[in-house]
């Protein structure tokens, strides 16, 4: 079931209670209600994230800053989970989430997007300092798991493929402390990355009345929203 509404733009926004990805009808309904995931500035990659708490936190960090949001299986929790709704709060709405099966899957799919597009992952062994990555529209940041990161061929894919970015780190003092919080983390890369690319340009601004239904444009019949 799909349940509508409307923005303080007047926009139809959509907002899934968990539906199989298999459902055309739901497909369609998305295709027409949701902002397609191409015409986001950034796209965030989450690669078999474990706590409920985090996704959900990144979810409104997404929504905030109009990113798409990738989840790649497997997941340590059901997306039914109550912890990953109260994260999210009431912002799924405005979240496009995509579901991705396996790395290769999401592989697949990336490579399948048209446009400008890099990997740029998030490590400790990160060839560089975050801040000193210069951004590009289009940008895919991928973070790894809480407990085990990113695996050697998604270190690999995103420094040598095709489409690598590099990888970057952000730097800390590990003496007391292993790594910071995954949902710390995307919001440290996201803000940085918007910082470079909005170029002194306000990011309320994007959601003019103008502008903002040229971003609700077709949008791919694949994606996955919910909870």
């Amino acid at each position: 079931m799909v349940l509508a509404g409307s923005s303080r733009y007047g926009v139809v926004c959509c907002q899934e209670k968990l539906v199989s990805s298999d459902s055309m009808e739901t497909r369609a309904e998305k295709k027409n209600l949701e902002f397609s995931l191409q015409q986001r500035p950034l796209q965030v990659v989450l690669v078999s994230p474990q706590i409920p708490g985090n996704t959900g936190t990144t979810a409104r960090t997404c929504a905030a800053v109009l990113a798409g949001l990738h989840l790649v299986k497997p997941l340590g929790f059901s997306i039914e989970d109550s912890k990953l709704k109260r994260a999210g709060l009431d912002y799924w709405k405005y979240i496009v989430v995509k579901v991705h099966e396996s790395w290769p899957h999401f592989l697949d799919y990336f490579r399948q997007q048209e446009g400008e597009k890099r990997l740029i992952a998030y490590t400790k062994t990160g060839k560089c300092s975050y801040l000193d990555m210069s951004y590009k529209p289009g940008d895919w940041l991928v973070f790894g798991s809480e407990t085990d990161g990113l695996a050697p061929e998604i270190h690999e894919e995103c420094s040598t493929g095709v489409h690598a970015g590099g990888t970057v780190r952000i730097p800390m003092n590990d003496a007391f402390v292993r790594c910071l919080n995954l949902s710390v983390s995307v919001g440290i890369g996201v803000y940085e990355a918007l910082r470079q690319l909005d170029r002194g340009r306000a990011l309320g601004d994007i959601e003019s009345e103008r502008e903002l239904p040229r971003m609700l444009e077709d949008a791919h019949a694949s994606v996955d929203g919910f909870p």
